[in-house]
């Protein structure tokens, strides 16, 4: 399971909101149907998930990206259709991008932790403020749409699956589903999938 606590807006650990850790030369990536900047969500570190991190070579670093300018409008849910996007960095120097500005960071920024909890308990979910799973497999609301590699073709790895939140400061709107996390780590490459 994954939880939440403050941390500093550029803190080199997974975490929900702030500013993206990425290589020199980031263009702030923006909405293929609207145009605008798509909102910087969350980062995962691979040298902070341990063995959750399966489908992540050692230092590489995660980044998801999804359009809020028109919630609804954008595709969004699609990793195809250009209303999000995810990055997979290899281990290597990163800086903190230049902010855009809001409304395309989340106002609060919060660590992801891990923490061990049993399926029915309930209260001790919510106590740790639960933010998803990391690694394992995907529980689809639907179908399985695990997508291929853009690059090999080849399935992509189960990295974790998302929920939105609990606070309208660091709410990640996935229209009230989940956001389904996977890498290509020989590829460099990441996609995300909403599905609710």
């Amino acid at each position: 399971m994954a939880f939440v606590k403050d941390v500093e807006v550029a803190a080199r650990v997974s975490r929900i909101g702030g500013l993206p850790l990425v290589p020199e030369g980031f263009s702030w990536p923006r909405c293929a149907r609207c145009g605008g900047p798509l909102r910087f969500l969350l980062q995962l570190m691979a040298d902070d998930l341990g063995p959750h991190a399966e489908s992540l070579r050692p230092g590489a670093l995660l980044s998801f990206f999804m359009c809020d300018n028109d919630p609804g409008q954008c595709e969004a849910w699609d990793p195809e259709a250009g209303g999000n996007r995810a990055y997979l960095f290899a281990a290597g120097s990163t800086v903190a991008a230049p902010s855009p500005g809001q409304p395309f960071v989340l106002p609060q920024c919060f660590e992801i932790g891990i923490c061990e909890v049993e399926p029915e308990s309930a209260q001790e979910i919510a106590e740790f403020k639960v933010v998803g799973w990391l690694g394992g497999e995907a529980e689809w609301w639907e179908t399985d749409m695990t997508p291929p590699c853009y690059t090999c073709g080849v399935p992509m790895g189960f990295v974790a699956q998302m929920r939105e939140g609990y606070s309208r400061n660091w709410l990640m709107n996935f229209g009230g589903g989940e956001a389904f996390v996977f890498a290509c780590p020989p590829c460099d490459a990441a996609s995300v999938v909403l599905q609710g």
